[in-house]
């Protein structure tokens, strides 16, 4: 399954209402799962966060917010430029998830952290960036947080798809019943909540 930077590119300049709309699937819940995150990761002042997949800034500026300094990605140039355009105090870069980090950005960071991006990727991948980025970029004690797509199960999936069938599209959406035995495998403790019916987050650290 392609995942190009021309597909987001045009979506730049209406992602901010289609995600604060949040109508049905797949962005109920939005603004709870960005506020869920800032609140497990209970960050102190001058904490570095970085923000994989940043889109428009939205999560960046919730760490700001309480104090954070943030570093963001995105591949979508257009996704950056309105993010610095939003928030010009931050630091936003075009960079892709899947490459190593800017050389100029931190070498090291208390929360790693991203929001809609990694059901993009199938389990095996998921899996092995988030050990890339636990073991490379975040410091002893820090903590990855993922906000994204997430089900406890494929029936309960299945349903959502069935409910939705306008605004679904097939991609590798987590499913906890099989994804949190196979990053445990791997030695991710991972801890998981669900915030809507198709909105969750999972954090681990070190």
């Amino acid at each position: 399954m392609e995942f190009l930077p021309e597909q987001f590119d045009p979506w730049a300049a209406n992602y901010d209402n289609d995600v604060t709309a949040e109508a049905g699937f797949p962005f109920t819940g939005y603004a709870d799962l960005l506020q869920s995150m800032v609140e497990v990761a209970n960050p102190q002042f001058n904490h570095k966060v970085l923000d994989l997949g940043c889109g428009t800034g939205n999560l960046a500026a919730a760490f700001a917010s309480v104090g954070c300094l943030v570093w963001g990605t995105d591949f979508s140039d257009k996704m950056i430029t309105s993010a610095r355009n939003k928030y010009p105090d931050l630091n936003f870069t075009v960079a892709d998830v899947r490459d190593p980090l800017p050389a100029d950005f931190p070498e090291k960071y208390d929360y790693i952290v991203s929001a809609y991006v990694f059901h993009h990727f199938p389990i095996e991948e998921k899996i092995k960036h988030l050990l890339r980025y636990k073991h490379k970029y975040l410091v002893p004690g820090g903590n990855i947080i993922i906000g994204d797509l997430m089900f406890p199960s494929a029936e309960a999936m299945q349903v959502i798809a069935n409910q939705y069938p306008d605004s679904w599209d097939d991609e590798y959406y987590w499913i906890m019943q099989r994804d949190l035995p196979l990053m445990q495998q791997v030695g991710l403790a991972v801890q998981f909540q669900q915030i809507s019916f198709c909105a969750g987050l999972i954090w681990f650290g070190l």
